[in-house]
């Protein structure tokens, strides 16, 4: 069976062909850019987004060696987007990057509803979150909040110009903020706080719900046969784990390592399993199956900012038409192990896990006059891994043992390099998905579990064609990243009063 899986992200929208589980290599990618209008917002345009999907299903459809009988959804978490009744948006999608609800979530997370609502929905209390979102926004733009019929993730907005249906899948239900994970249902508490009732939301399905695309017309755009079957899908996190393979219940302990425009370390379980500390996030991906884990905004992000801010690290070391992230990572390379005691905290967009610290901002730590380009794109590299080390601590902790093994997905495991130092920092073999593509991977499982293809998603993941390489750590070099590690645990402790000025100082004079 053809399976397109497309991926709705934060820069982009990606298409992927499979044959039943196997990624055939076809895939179509467009990519949009942030629109920040204001200090700390980080806003899509949802008809630029739908103008990506159209074109990512069209492209793929006309390269497929056949007609595609299916189609599986798959989305970033915590976007946010107010329509009328008509399903018009009344405002931009804002992102799980925007930070304006900063100073709403910091006073959320300070109150005594903070613990509860937290064990309750499994995501911590960020302005990442709709919920958080949504308090934002009856605050500064009151007119917006009373006036929004429906309040939709952009998922839910493509999936309503498809099918005219107000419906969400539970794993992006359950990154919202306002999603109970037991009763696997709207949380009236959660509502409460945000101000509107169940009926402004969409209904809640599993993600295995099939959509007929009836509309000869949309048919016709998109390149598929009216009747063509779409699988609601999940979210981007959850569905890389299922596309690595994890499922709660198996034997070994191991996490699922993904880096993308953000980055994260993943593990499944199977219950809900929120931490007491608050400091990791636990979303649903089936029946008896969630996700546990930490994410990081600084995950490819700060590679990004260094090719678009520094294009003198690229200039002169890649060809014309060449992929200018190989030329960092190249660059990189000419430096040693630890950037010669250059630290990178890679928080330009404040943080996630596991500081969850929307304030926090990026620095580089040691810099002397010997250091040169190669050091400062290497310490942004390893900066990235550190942090996600961190975010392996707690898992750790959380499962009550060392973590075996490591699945490494996402655009990084591209990099033999990058993989290799993420080996050595984390000390953990790494095993390469055969697809780096798990997000997508994930969604043509789902895929193949909700048409009957496969029994279920054990059965699905039984269908992967197995993994490629293991990458195992260097002794030596794990050791002097050791060195660095509580070095880089401990500054951000210290740098937090600097942060919040810095933060205030940032948004006043922008």
């Amino acid at each position: 069976m053809l399976i397109a899986a497309v991926d709705i992200g934060t820069s982009g929208t990606r298409a992927l062909l499979f044959d039943d589980a196997r990624f055939t290599g076809v895939a179509v990618a467009v990519e949009y850019a942030l629109v920040t209008p204001a200090p700390g917002a980080a806003e899509l345009d949802p008809a630029e987004v739908f103008a990506a999907f159209v074109h990512c299903l069209r492209g793929l459809a006309q390269d497929a060696p056949g007609p595609i009988e299916c189609v599986a959804l798959s989305a970033a978490m915590h976007s946010l987007l107010a329509v009328d009744a008509g399903g018009k948006p009344l405002m931009h999608a804002h992102t799980w990057a925007d930070n304006r609800p900063a100073r709403v979530a910091a006073t959320l997370r300070a109150t005594s509803d903070a613990p509860a609502l937290y064990a309750e929905t499994g995501v911590p209390i960020h302005p990442m979150s709709p919920l958080a979102k949504l308090l934002w926004l009856r605050a500064a733009a009151p007119d917006v909040h009373a006036g929004a019929a429906k309040f939709v993730s952009l998922k839910e907005w493509v999936c309503h110009r498809l099918f005219g249906r107000w419906v969400v899948d539970d794993g992006i239900a359950s990154a919202s903020g306002l999603y109970g994970l037991a009763a696997r249902d709207w949380s009236a508490r959660a509502l409460g706080i945000a101000g509107i009732g169940a009926d402004r939301l969409s209904r809640v399905a599993r993600g295995e719900t099939l959509l007929r695309l009836t509309d000869a017309g949309a048919a016709r755009t998109l390149g598929l046969a009216v009747g063509t079957p779409f699988v609601l899908g999940g979210s981007d996190g959850c569905l890389a784990n299922l596309g690595a393979g994890l499922l709660a219940g198996e034997a070994r302990r191991r996490a699922v390592l993904t880096i993308g425009t953000s980055g994260a370390l993943r593990m499944a379980v199977d219950r809900p399993a929120p931490d007491a500390a608050m400091r990791t996030f636990c979303y649903a991906l089936g029946e008896r199956q969630f996700v546990i884990g930490g994410a990081t905004n600084g995950g490819g992000l700060p590679l990004r900012w260094l090719r678009d801010r520094f294009p003198a690290f690229v200039a002169g070391r890649a060809a014309p038409g060449t992929d200018p992230y190989e030329a960092l990572t190249a660059l990189a390379q000419t430096a040693p192990a630890g950037a010669g005691g250059l630290l990178f905290h890679p928080y330009l967009a404040g943080e996630r896990a596991p500081l969850w610290n929307a304030d926090a901002r990026a620095s580089f730590i040691g810099l002397h006059a010997g250091h040169g380009p190669a050091h400062l794109v290497r310490a942004v590299m390893e900066g990235v891994l550190f942090n996600l080390g961190l975010v392996l601590d707690v898992l750790e902790e959380l499962a009550g043992g060392p973590v075996e093994e490591i699945v490494a997905g996402g655009g990084f495991a591209r990099s033999a390099f990058w993989l290799q130092m993420a080996a050595d920092l984390l000390g953990r073999p790494l095993v390469v998905a055969e697809n780096p593509e798990t997000t997508a991977q994930g969604a043509a499982l789902l895929a193949l579990a909700a048409t009957g293809r496969a029994r279920d998603l054990a059965a699905a993941t039984a269908m992967l064609p197995g993994n490629g390489r293991r990458v195992v750590p260097d002794a030596a070099t794990h050791a002097r990243y050791r060195a660095l590690a509580p070095i880089f645990a401990g500054l951000p402790a210290t740098l937090a009063p600097a942060y919040a000025g810095l933060a205030a100082f940032q948004n006043d004079t922008r």
